[in-house]
């Protein structure tokens, strides 16, 4: 067990966790997620105090709005671990705009690695310990997402780090205390350039309403996402690089 005390931080704006075990069960049920363990926070515990060898997950991650699947995705794992930060730091925006574009990518034949995703966004702190992914200004091909997510931070539950519940699962290295200050963009100069062409693809789409990135469409070609061969296993980032993002082409407005 972790406790939910860290010293020299304050969070005291998450309250114990309104999941329950019908919820969860039901939760997985809809999203057909099989052999997950999960566990019920106590109420002295808080989204950056799992149990070690467990992840912090929100309920709204799988639901309508977010629409995640199980198991977690590469992108999520690899993007949290290459930033540094514990998956429950993040916005529910965030993770919806991982799923639309690891589907809007992959129908179109392209793998989202995580270099081309975190070339087409950037990320923004909203204190507290939580932070937002959002696209970069000219490259915004997805529109018409819910603008907030009510009481999402009320319901969240610690799921079994492994091939249950994620596609890479997290090591003992993997962050799952809270991190204030997070690893600030890469240095695309020494990184591989093979994920240039994929990144293009993608921003050079027309924008697509979240209305449409349906949980039926997200099912055809989950089995499509999870087979796309990039690596993982990238370098660290590097605190206090120099940004310098892909000259990518205007996003065209074909609406």
């Amino acid at each position: 067990m972790r406790s939910p005390i860290v010293e020299g931080k304050l969070w005291g704006n998450v309250e114990e966790t309104r999941s329950t075990p019908s919820s969860i069960k039901i939760l997985l049920r809809e999203c057909r997620g099989v052999g997950i363990t999960f566990l019920i926070p106590t109420r002295a515990q808080r989204p950056w105090s799992p149990p070690v060898g467990f992840q912090c997950v929100y309920e709204s991650y799988f639901q309508n709005e977010t629409r995640l699947w199980l198991p977690i995705p590469l992108l999520v794992t690899s993007y949290a671990r290459r930033r540094d930060a514990a998956i429950s730091q993040f916005l529910n925006g965030s993770l919806r705009l991982s799923v639309a574009l690891m589907v809007m990518a992959v129908e179109v034949d392209v793998s989202m690695s995580v270099r081309a995703f975190e070339e087409l966004t950037y990320l923004k702190s909203m204190g507290e310990g939580l932070f937002s992914i959002q696209m970069r200004l000219n490259y915004n091909v997805i529109v018409g997402h819910p603008n907030r997510t009510n009481h999402w931070q009320c319901f969240y539950f610690f799921a079994k780090s492994d091939g249950f519940a994620f596609e890479d699962p997290p090591g003992d290295a993997f962050r799952s205390l809270w991190n204030h200050d997070l690893v600030d963009h890469p240095d695309t100069a020494v990184y591989p350039k093979e994920f240039i062409a994929n990144a293009r693809a993608v921003a050079s789409l027309a924008q697509e309403s979240w209305e449409n990135i349906t949980v039926e469409r997200i099912r055809r070609v989950v089995d499509r996402i999870s087979k796309r061969d990039w690596r993982s296993d990238l370098l660290p980032l590097v605190v206090g690089k120099k940004r310098r993002f892909l000259s990518l082409p205007e996003q065209s407005r074909r609406r």
